[in-house]
């Protein structure tokens, strides 16, 4: 795929200097076809924020960048050159770059991605599909088609096989309906180590596909032997967003081994992240059309109860605890998040561990507390839907909840006082919205008898003695730190990149030979060999994908993206290429004068005087000016 530009012989200024183009001259710059053709098909704010919770800052969106642990967002992404970059870890791309660190896809499985998602018909015939795109994208398809061959053959085992009579007779004691189980596809995992083994072989799975599918297990003793993952279970289908079946949930049943645990679930695979998924989200996310409120379980018999009753606004986690990656995808689906975990101590102790990931996400959340300790299962069951609606009506915000019973626990003496700060410390570096801050403080002030003031001093105070001021939303300084001097090479190379018709001047200056840094140096070289392109006409992705390593991707973005506006930016180039010249003369000069001294030296007089007048012209073209 080609892409033009025409220049026009100007920037901001209204002159382009150096040189210029002449309007109308095309600048060509090549692509990948078929990466390009997705990238012109996607907008990166879109895709990005599926898995970011992103707001707008003027002309750009941040967030908390999803790659590393951050509490002041530095998450940038820029719809206009459709490029993302942080400014707190490095990392930076285009949405193909997003999806591939995001997801942990190879290129060829990422461009699939974003294909099948955005329903970007691809070319049958085109040389950038090459065998590592084919070999991932079957790879793919045949691990979904193994997992679903296992998921028909726990189907027929449940409701078809003799021995499926006691998952039969559980699902009946737990009062789940016909249609909630025909619906979800239930299934049987029978006893016994190779059952599902033998259909997948009879079915033509090979058994390496199978264990890579998570559907069997290897022993480590002898790596020809392979044996069932579920076994003697209620077997749970896992779907994706696009209602695929990629896993499976087991839970033992009443007569199982006592040794195995209760639930199983399948491990990570190609088509399986159990840390970015959540149980029912494909449905969840339909009935939250209206009302933009999802209810948050722990467990999948608990969630089909609701499913039981026509309630269908709930997820689950699957099997672990609860990530920022889910947390995001409940943010695109509602507005407001209600946990409704066990009624026990274990799910309290999950439900305030979960608020940090919360706030930090700025997603509100609330709670409900079920009575005895009820799981919502049993709650449905004994009191109805009507009464767990009455108690949605009465939830509380979970911050608020978690700071009311931390000082409730107070015993009155001063060593219970400071716990108490400490434990709620994590909550006060999570939050950023002013209102929630004021409220937590005002029921801290109002048990220990203080003023919000020193409530918030003591929360924000470490034990250097320090107290770190409250941290704004999406503030500049939010940036990670630059080197304060800067090198001529970085100078230069910003300007061409923030100015692309300053390029034509670095590029008949002849100063490329003097760049001392490689990474700048490789860099400023693309950009010359791409050709000189106006402000207006220039394509930041296209440019973007002439640099073919990652590191110069990153400080491709960074630079496009961080600030970066000079009055006079092709006066001060000028300088600056002047100045690298200067550098460039110098160091040869004291080559030349060292290579002058050894010639002396060893009294190679030819040699002398050859150095000599090259010493000499170096001077006469550094006073002329010539460099």
């Amino acid at each position: 795929m080609i892409f033009t530009f025409f220049a026009r012989g100007d920037f901001a200024s209204g002159h382009v200097g150096c040189g210029g183009t002449p309007p109308g001259k095309a600048c060509r710059v090549t692509g990948s076809g078929i990466a390009s053709l997705v990238k012109q098909s996607v907008d990166i704010v879109e895709e990005i924020g599926r898995a970011v919770r992103l707001r707008r800052s003027g002309n750009r969106h941040i967030g908390l960048c999803p790659f590393h642990q951050e509490k002041t967002p530095s998450f940038q992404v820029d719809a206009d050159s459709q490029l993302y970059y942080c400014f707190g870890c490095g990392s930076g791309g285009d949405v193909l770059s997003f999806v591939m660190k995001h997801r942990n896809l190879a290129f060829p499985d990422a461009v699939k991605y974003l294909a099948d998602r955005y329903n970007i018909p691809l070319p049958e015939k085109d040389h950038a599909r090459d065998e590592l795109f084919e070999a991932s994208r079957e790879e793919r398809k045949r691990i979904l088609a193994a997992v679903e061959c296992a998921a028909e053959f726990f189907y027929r085992q449940l409701h078809m096989s003799a021995e499926g009579r006691a998952a039969r007779d559980y699902i009946a004691a737990r009062g789940l309906p016909a249609q909630v189980v025909e619906a979800q596809k239930l299934g049987y995992a029978p006893g016994g180590r190779d059952r599902l083994f033998e259909h997948l072989r009879k079915s033509g799975i090979e058994p390496a596909l199978a264990v890579k599918a998570g559907l069997l297990g290897q022993n480590a003793n002898d790596p020809s032997k392979f044996y069932d993952r579920f076994r003697n279970r209620l077997i749970f289908p896992i779907r994706d967003e696009r209602d695929t079946v990629v896993a499976f949930g087991g839970r033992i049943l009443p007569q199982g081994d006592g040794n195995e645990p209760k639930y199983l679930n399948s491990p990570e695979t190609p088509v399986y992240h159990k840390g970015r998924m959540l149980y029912q989200y494909s449905v969840a996310r339909q009935a939250c059309g209206k009302v933009r409120q999802a209810l948050l379980v722990e467990g999948y018999m608990d969630l089909l109860s609701f499913h039981a009753q026509g309630f269908y606004r709930v997820v689950a986690t699957l099997g672990t605890a609860l990530t920022a990656q889910q947390v995001r995808l409940l943010g695109r689906m509602s507005d407001e998040v209600v946990l409704a975990y066990d009624g026990d101590d274990a799910g309290e102790r999950a439900m305030l561990r979960a608020l940090p990931l919360f706030l930090s996400e700025e997603l509100s959340v609330s709670c409900i507390r079920f009575p005895g300790g009820l799981d919502p299962d049993d709650f449905l069951k004994k009191f109805g839907l009507s009464e767990l609606e009455r108690l949605i009506g009465q939830r509380e915000e979970l911050g608020a909840y978690t700071v009311r019973k931390a000082v409730s626990s107070w015993d009155g003496s001063s060593a219970g006082k400071m716990r108490i700060f400490s434990e709620l410390q994590p909550v006060f570096q999570s939050v950023r919205q002013p209102l929630l801050r004021s409220e937590y403080l005002r029921i801290i002030a109002d048990r220990f008898l203080i003023s919000e003031k020193v409530a918030e001093d003591q929360l924000l105070y470490d034990k250097q003695g320090r107290v770190e001021p409250v941290r704004a939303y999406a503030r500049p300084s939010g940036y990670r730190k630059q080197p304060q001097i800067e090198s001529l090479e970085e100078k230069v190379l910003r300007l061409m990149i923030k100015y692309p018709a300053l390029v034509r001047c670095v590029r008949e200056s002849d100063v490329l030979g003097c760049f001392e840094e490689p990474g700048f140096a490789a860099m400023a070289g693309l950009l010359c060999q791409a050709g000189f392109c106006s402000a207006e006409d220039s394509d930041p992705s296209s440019v973007y994908d002439l640099l073919r390593e990652s590191d110069l991707h990153e400080l491709y973005t960074r630079y496009l993206l961080e600030p970066y506006d000079l009055e006079e930016p092709e006066i001060q180039l000028r300088d600056w290429l002047e100045a690298l010249a200067r550098r460039a003369t110098k160091k040869r000069k004291k080559e030349l004068e060292r290579s002058l001294r050894e010639a002396e030296r060893t009294g190679d007089r030819d040699r002398v005087a050859s150095l000599l007048v090259e010493i000499r012209n170096l001077g006469v073209k550094t006073n002329m000016g010539d460099l």
